[in-house]
């Protein structure tokens, strides 16, 4: 039995070379004009309802441009998170998906999901204006 349609081959990668020479480019390594830096809020808990977040103190901090919440992105109509294709049924019909925003609105159902978003003039007062963001957790089981 023979490969078939390369399945099995060893496909040579090409972006190797400029990474273990050094030459390769980063997102990290840019640097643009007016470029922000993002660090979010994320949860703690398995599951837990999100009861307040005061994003006040971040807001006040040097260098930050915006703090955003799921709540303001469901207020200024960001839709939901997508799949990257359409799958459809054995039948035809559409795959069905729940909602799913960027950022929690109400429940969080995992460690690390993200509450808030700070975007800043650098990674470092985003997430120091992160870490102030204060969030009132209903802690569940999982």
């Amino acid at each position: 039995m023979g490969v078939v349609d390369g399945f099995g081959v060893r496909l040579p990668r090409k972006e190797d070379k400029r990474f273990i020479t050094g030459k390769g480019r980063y997102t990290d390594d840019m640097s643009l004009p007016r470029m922000g830096y993002v660090a979010f809020v994320r949860s703690p808990y398995a599951h837990a309802k999100v009861m307040n977040i005061d994003v006040s103190e971040a807001q006040a901090m040097p260098g930050v441009d915006a703090v955003l919440t799921g709540a303001e992105l469901v207020a200024d109509g960001v839709g939901n998170l997508i799949c990257g294709w359409m799958i459809h049924s054995k039948d035809g019909t559409p795959m069905k998906m729940g909602a799913w925003s960027a950022l929690a609105t109400d429940t969080v159902r995992f460690v690390d999901q993200s509450v808030a978003m700070v975007v800043a003039d650098t990674y470092a007062q985003a997430r120091d204006a992160a870490e102030a963001v204060m969030v009132d957790w209903e802690n569940s089981p999982p």
